[in-house]
C-alpha cells in the first residue's frame, strides 16, 4: 500500500528483453535471473566507496554497455529552476515531498549526526544557495513517539526492522540535508492511531 509499482513494471519490461536463445523449461528462467543478478551485483560493487579507483574509471564504459531500459542516463539531480523541488535523487533512490508522492516522502533519517534514526514525512524540498554554492534541504515532519499506554507488537521482532509510531506528525519540522537520509520507509496505519514503519534500507 502507498507504494509506487512502476519500478516493478519496469523490471518486468527489462526481463522480457533479455536474450534467452529460445531456451525454455527452466533454462530460460535461469538465464534471466543470472543476467539480472550479475548486472545488479556489478553495479552495486562499482558504487561502493571502497571500490578501487582503477575499476571505478571503467564504470563509464560499463554504463554505456548496460544502458537503462529507456536508453538514457539521467543526471543525479539536474538543475531546477526556483527554490522548491518536487523530488530529488539520492543514493540511486527518488525522494519526493508528501503532496507530490506520499510513498516516496516517508523516510527514515537522522535529525542530527550520530543520533538514532527516526521516521518522518518530507514536506518540502528546497534549493538553498549558501556561500555561492547550491545545496538541497529537506523539511521533514517526524512521527510522534508511541504513547506509553499503547503497545508496539513489532518490538518482539527486532530483525523485521519495523517500529510503531503514533500516526500523528509533529508540527515542527526538522531541516536536514540529503546525507541524513537512511532509507525509504513502508508505512501502514493500523488500530488505536498507530502506524508501523518498515525500514527499507538496502544494506
Amino acid at each position: 500500500m502507498s507504494w509506487w509499482c512502476f519500478p516493478f513494471e519496469r523490471l518486468i519490461g527489462a526481463l522480457q528483453k533479455i536474450n534467452t536463445n529460445d531456451h525454455i523449461g527452466g533454462e530460460m528462467e535461469a538465464t534471466i535471473i543470472k543476467s539480472v543478478t550479475r548486472t545488479a551485483n556489478i553495479r552495486r560493487w562499482l558504487c561502493r566507496p571502497n571500490c578501487p579507483e582503477a575499476v571505478r574509471q571503467l564504470k563509464v564504459m560499463f554504463d554505456q554497455c548496460f544502458k537503462p531500459v529507456n536508453g538514457t542516463a539521467k543526471l543525479e539531480n539536474p538543475t531546477q529552476k526556483g527554490s522548491q523541488c518536487a523530488h530529488v535523487k539520492w543514493d540511486n533512490a527518488n525522494f519526493s515531498r508528501s503532496k507530490t508522492h506520499p510513498g516516496n516522502a516517508t523516510i527514515i533519517y537522522r535529525p542530527f549526526q550520530n543520533e538514532k534514526p527516526i521516521a518522518g514525512v518530507i514536506q518540502e524540498i528546497q534549493n538553498v544557495n549558501k556561500a555561492g554554492s547550491s545545496t538541497i534541504e529537506l523539511h521533514v515532519r517526524p512521527f510522534e513517539s508511541l504513547p506509553k499506554h499503547l503497545y508496539d507488537p513489532f518490538s518482539r521482532y527486532p530483525h523485521l526492522s519495523a517500529k510503531s509510531y503514533s500516526s500523528t506528525l509533529r508540527e515542527e519540522a526538522d531541516v536536514i540535508t540529503l546525507d541524513a537520509i537512511v532509507s525509504h520507509a513502508a508505512r501502514f496505519d493500523y488500530t488505536h492511531n498507530r502506524t508501523v514503519l518498515v525500514n527499507l534500507c538496502r544494506d
